[in-house]
């Protein structure tokens, strides 16, 4: 825990709109989830897997549990008999949150980390027995679609002067992204309450008591051109979750450097101790003896929890829905923050789950005042409503793998300026050039997938990239 100045009077608390305010459409719920999908399509995860799992059942898995999420929407699970009464909770928050539509039509409308309830409810009696894996291979997922092959952690070349000036200008910044941008960005201190792409999970982190301990033993599973899959983010449906699992850390902390002062100035008490503590766990044991001879390694991650606990001043947030992570305005109610300015946008919320003071800011009031709108686009292209237009239209769908309709397909290609669909067409066509020429059903399907996985790293549905490929404008 890193004490911050009572003094001080602004900070910030930052969640992925700012990503998508400046990344756009790539870093959406959407997007991500199309983004794994693809890359499972493509084989991408079979060495991650190493082969227990294939892209067909990765896609098999999240097309199928299209229905649970449906399932739940309708009332079917309240009765759920199971008796953790976190799932019992994430059920009724999930059916809150979503009570304003009737059902879920695409997978990637379901939100990130809803997935992992999805999971967990439809598993058969021995799922126990396999949860942790089956959570750890989602986890891995989820990390490298956000990722977007490294493509997220330069977002920050988008952020202007202003932009930089404003962030700065904060006495301490929190976020909930995994990114690094803002470090980049202003070249200080952020504090990532769940974790962070830069640091590796405790397990698989040589500068960490456990990692270095597994780095010796030769348990390390980490696979080197996956690092952003082993960071230490914590991801779970259940935000209270997340906090229990960074106090378990925190307490581990606290645990470990009271047996190294005990160590140095009562040998005695530190063996009883010792003793205490692993009587049940030799690996507790083990640990212990680590950190005595290694001082230097760091014990655990900390989430900065403690830090968003004890916070003065006024708090601002960007980004966040008021909808998720409870756990954290919990925290934020636990702290001495005097007012809270929430930045919505849309329209704003009813109400904050808050006591303390609070106020509703415009947030694209705020980007507009930096010079930092998204720039929008018309480009005021027509295209016929013929017989054969419409078969036109249905081959981009087959072609994409998704299904939607011609005027979305239509409004979409419309947003996007010719010099940006220029350079994609160009890129996909360089690598079709790469393909051998197959009349293999199976090798089309990996060819047509790789091209839309170039429309889905820009944030754009591979239906219009297709239409643009088609498009004689853009063939130069």
């Amino acid at each position: 825990m890193i004490f911050i100045n009572q003094k001080q009077k602004k900070s910030v608390l930052l969640g992925n709109g700012v990503n998508i305010q400046f990344g756009g459409k790539a870093y959406s719920n959407k997007f991500i989830l199309s983004r794994i999908v693809a890359n499972a399509r493509c084989d991408k995860y079979d060495d991650l897997f190493e082969g227990t799992l294939s892209g067909k059942e990765i896609e098999k898995l999240f097309r199928g549990l299209l229905p649970t999420a449906n399932d739940i929407l309708d009332g079917k699970y309240d009765e759920y008999s199971i008796d953790k009464k976190e799932i019992k909770e994430a059920i009724e928050e999930f059916k809150a949150q979503n009570a304003w539509r009737s059902k879920f039509e695409h997978y990637y409308d379901i939100p990130l980390e809803d997935w992992f309830l999805l999971l967990r409810l439809h598993s058969n009696k021995d799922f126990e027995n396999t949860w942790k894996s089956a959570k750890r291979g989602l986890e891995w997922m989820i990390l490298d679609g956000i990722y977007n092959d490294g493509r997220l952690q330069e977002v920050y070349h988008k952020m202007n002067k202003s932009v930089k000036r404003f962030f700065k200008s904060y006495d301490t910044i929190f976020t909930l992204n995994y990114d690094n941008n803002i470090e980049f960005l202003t070249h200080k201190t952020v504090y990532h309450l769940h974790g962070d792409y830069s640091v590796l999970a405790d397990s698989e982190n040589p500068e960490v008591v456990q990692g270095f301990w597994n780095t010796q033993k030769g348990k390390i599973v980490m696979s080197s051109a996956y690092p952003q899959c082993y960071c230490n983010a914590l991801l779970n449906f259940c935000g209270q979750q997340k906090y229990r699992e960074a106090q378990t850390n925190w307490q581990n902390i606290q645990t470990l450097q009271h047996l190294r002062k005990l160590y140095e100035t009562d040998i005695d008490a530190f063996k009883k101790r010792r003793a205490e503590l692993g009587m049940n766990s030799p690996v507790v044991t083990q640990i212990i003896d680590t950190y005595i001879a290694h001082p230097e390694l760091k014990i655990a991650s900390d989430y900065h929890f403690m830090e968003l606990e004890n916070l003065s001043g006024e708090l601002d947030i960007i980004g966040l829905s008021p909808q998720n992570d409870s756990h954290i305005f919990s925290c934020i109610e636990k702290s001495s923050v005097e007012k809270v300015n929430f930045y919505y946008y849309g329209q704003p919320p009813k109400k904050l789950p808050l006591t303390k003071p609070y106020e509703f800011k415009d947030i694209e009031k705020l980007w507009k005042s930096l010079g930092s709108e998204a720039p929008k686009y018309n480009c005021n292209r027509k295209y016929p409503n013929t017989e054969g237009a419409k078969k036109v239209f249905e081959c981009l769908n087959v072609l994409s793998f998704e299904r939607i309709s011609k005027d979305e397909i239509e409004k979409e290609a419309n947003e996007i300026p010719d010099f940006i669909a220029i350079s994609l067409c160009k890129e996909a066509n360089n690598l079709r050039n790469t393909f051998e020429k197959s009349r293999n059903e199976e090798d089309f399907d990996k060819q047509a997938i790789m091209v839309s996985k170039i429309a889905l790293r820009e944030g754009i549905s591979p239906q219009v990239l297709f239409l643009f490929i088609i498009d004689n404008k853009f063939k130069r």
